[in-house]
């Protein structure tokens, strides 16, 4: 039995799911809910202007445990509200990702103190149920650092020690499994992710690999992570792994019976790696959209479900004679054109639902905002 036809997620996609597991789900139009949770300076600036800090862990150093807990405290409580999902529904929006910290559940030791997040999480998980959502929760940080996924999607740098750290896999498996025993048997639960994005370790050469977590430990943990969540969360939500950048290296992954409802993320961007295009040209625009598709038909052919976790209007404008005002009309082309490439996918989840500057590329409310229902259906 393929992992297709072992997920419970979107019923129109779905016509072999056991009995009792149906959903009235469409498919998955989301957003992200970057920020929140996990402080970044390109979502919310204001945090940590004057600081010098360029990161969550930096800000609690320059502040100190007390004065950084407080901040945090009064943004978890502002930054999302109830009305925040209501406009994402009355957009057409059905689902949101929020990418969580390892110490959701909070953390003190000698050197760093974490306040809990969870019951805002709570406060999402209602507010969801009542405009008829879905959430996929993210494990998006854990001690030691496992790539990229919470650094400033201007900044390139790679950080993956998380495979070396003494305790940072029993950290993460231990939090997957809080959020799963709290959450997995909730309605607007669609799923828990165990990792976002984490920088695996390829080869380079004959002889050489790419810095990074190597593959089979990465196996070997979402293996684990899988047992533990399913331990609380039943069958018909979705345990979602990423692709790290690489869907072809997942061949035979999880492909026994014991593995229900697997699904992979990739996430696709094109504005920093070496296959950025510039898409003022014809040629850098399909190019960049063909990208997308040859990477949703890699994954597909796995016979995974495959969502696309995160994905913006952002790529490479080549020329100094592209004004504001024609960036962000590019922006909107190459937005409106990428939602097409998606239609081979089982859903996506735009970066982000909103920032303190509306970054035209990035924000949902700016970038999604002119598109007709119908194009994100």
């Amino acid at each position: 039995m393929s992992h297709r036809a072992r997920w419970g997620y979107p019923k129109n996609l779905d016509r072999n799911c056991a009995q009792g597991e149906v959903s009235m789900f469409d498919r998955v139009r989301g957003v992200n809910l970057s920020g929140w949770f996990i402080l970044e300076p390109w979502v919310t600036p204001s945090l940590f202007a004057a600081t010098g800090a360029s990161n969550d862990g930096e800000l609690q150093q320059v502040l100190g445990p007390a004065a950084y807990n407080e901040r945090v405290r009064e943004h978890y409580e502002t930054f999302a509200t109830e009305l925040d999902f209501k406009r994402m529904s009355a957009m057409g929006l059905n689902a949101v990702r929020i990418p969580l910290p390892w110490y959701a559940f909070g953390a003190q030791n000698e050197h760093e103190s974490y306040i809990s997040c969870i019951d805002y999480i709570d406060r999402a998980m209602e507010w969801a149920n009542k405009y008829e959502m879905k959430v996929l929760l993210d494990l998006a940080t854990v001690p030691g650092g496992q790539g990229d996924s919470n650094s400033s999607p201007t900044i390139p740098d790679i950080v993956a020690d998380w495979h070396s750290s003494a305790n940072g896999r029993a950290t993460a498996l231990e939090t997957l499994e809080r959020l799963a025993e709290r959450y997995g048997e909730q309605e607007p639960l669609l799923g828990i992710e165990l990792l976002d994005s984490p920088v695996m370790s390829v080869r380079t050469g004959l002889f050489s690999t790419s810095v990074g977590i190597p593959r089979h430990y990465l196996r070997n943990f979402y293996r684990d992570a899988y047992e533990v969540v399913r331990r609380h969360m039943p069958t018909r939500k979705m345990v979602v792994f990423s692709d790290s950048g690489h869907p072809d290296a997942w061949k035979r992954f999880m492909a026994g019976e014991q593995y229900q409802n697997v699904v992979m993320d990739l996430h696709l961007y094109h504005f920093r790696d070496e296959t950025a295009q510039d898409i003022t040209s014809p040629k850098g625009l399909t190019a960049a959209l063909n990208r997308n598709k040859t990477l949703i038909r890699e994954a597909k052919s796995l016979k995974f479900p495959v969502i696309v976790g995160e994905w913006s209007g952002a790529a490479v404008l080549s020329g100094s004679s592209v004004t504001p005002e024609g960036r962000r009309a590019y922006e909107r082309v190459f937005v409106s054109n990428q939602l097409a490439t998606f239609d081979a996918a089982d859903g996506w989840f735009f970066q982000t639902w909103k920032t303190e500057r509306r970054l035209p590329a990035w924000d949902a409310r700016v970038a999604l905002a002119p598109l007709e229902r119908a194009m994100m259906e």
